[in-house]
């Protein structure tokens, strides 16, 4: 067991956060060849694992629990990380580095890195509704769509209408109740949401639009209004914290050694010039995993652009950008006819591009993006234009 002790040789960089940014950050301190200690603390007693598929195919029943985990336990051994699964961080310990577990245990810590995710945001009233963050709850979830029945989910956004999906197709009754115009507004628009509201009609949901308050039901609720970045110690301990732990470029926050990562921070993007925070699984692997290689010594900051997708039927939306305003939009290809792609962009700038079963046009555009590329409305909207002519 890690305990507080004297002055040692080695150095120990210690994680609070058994996520994926928690997982990659160990993976990165020892990829940039930091050859100290390495503790992780996660208060889940699972191995670190794969959280979309908790919506997705886990929830469908394709993807077995086993198969979840982000690396067999054999290679937190072969990494030289100390796992300390169940168990709770209640306090960093900045000012003398020696952090507290809630089992009144002390671990000294030379670099600390806060990776502790996000929380389901509540509704008040709605204590005992159904939440979807953690397997137990995809456990509780699937429980309950498998018997069938009839379920209302509040909130139209990627989690709400990823398991009206999978509800659907177990034979459930679904209403979906979401205070927007149409879903998914905020990040895709009003056209390409509507889209997505027609796929969930189509095939049985019952959409209600525009709600001003919470509705009365009588059956089992699933609350998914996002997230909330799990910031308390970070505020105990008297780091600046934004809507999440401020961060730069490099994952440092306010305090000296002590850095953060994933979907707990608003971190600096330099591809963006602004501080953004991204609440999905692989930003959070690929930004823990530069911040593990800083806190060993790289410099390299974490400049990509954020991806990821999501499932819904037969219909699969690949996204790229980091969800900032937009002041025009082109299309590729025929709106509503998959494949087909909508492209943000503001002030002629490309910024994020959104694909319906079409993910070899969204790759190519995350790679404009990321290349500054500049191009024009003709060149997106055009099928036959070849976007990789801009980055070779």
């Amino acid at each position: 067991m890690v305990a507080a002790s004297g002055p040692r040789a080695v150095e120990r960089a210690l994680i609070v956060g058994g996520g994926p940014a928690g997982d990659a950050v160990a993976a990165g301190l020892r990829d940039a060849g930091f050859a100290g200690e390495v503790v992780l603390v996660g208060a889940e007693r699972e191995l670190p694992y794969e959280r979309p598929h908790l919506s997705k195919g886990y929830l469908l029943g394709i993807v077995p629990r086993e198969r979840l985990g982000l690396r067999p336990a054999e290679q937190y051994r072969e990494l030289g990380v100390e796992l300390r699964l169940g168990e709770r961080v209640i306090d960093l310990g900045i000012e003398q580095r020696t952090a507290e577990l809630e089992s009144g245990a002390a671990i000294n810590w030379d670099l600390l890195c806060i990776a502790t995710g996000s929380s389901a945001r509540q509704l008040p009233g709605l204590q005992s509704a159904l939440h979807l963050r953690e397997l137990p709850d995809a456990v509780a979830l699937r429980d309950l769509l498998d018997r069938g029945g009839a379920i209302d989910v509040i909130g139209a956004g990627f989690i709400g209408c990823e398991v009206a999906a999978v509800a659907i197709q177990k034979g459930c009754h679904v209403r979906v109740h979401e205070a927007m115009e149409q879903p998914l507004v905020k990040v895709l628009g009003r056209e390409l949401g509507r889209y997505i509201g027609q796929q969930h009609r189509n095939r049985g949901v019952e959409l209600i639009l525009n709600i001003a308050a919470v509705p009365k039901t009588a059956g089992p609720i699933l609350v998914g209004i996002g997230s909330e970045p799990r910031t308390n110690l970070a505020e105990r301990g008297g780091l600046a914290v934004d809507r999440g732990i401020v961060v730069d470029e490099l994952g440092h926050t306010s305090a000296p050694h002590v850095f953060a990562a994933g979907d707990v921070t608003r971190f600096f993007s330099p591809l963006f010039d602004s501080h953004i925070r991204v609440e999905h699984f692989q930003t959070s692997q690929r930004h823990g995993f530069a911040v593990g290689r800083v806190m060993a010594g790289a410099t390299e900051p974490y400049d990509e652009v954020p991806w990821f997708w999501s499932d819904q039927y037969d219909l699969n939306l690949q996204y790229v950008g980091a969800g900032l305003s937009w002041d025009q939009i082109v299309t590729r290809g025929d709106f509503g006819w998959p494949p087909f792609t909508v492209f943000y962009l503001h002030q002629g700038r490309l910024v994020a591009a959104a694909g319906i079963n079409d993910h070899h046009t969204v790759a190519r555009a995350r790679r404009v993006i990321e290349a500054r590329a500049a191009i024009t409305r003709e060149q997106l909207a055009d099928p036959g234009f070849d976007l990789r002519k801009l980055i070779r």
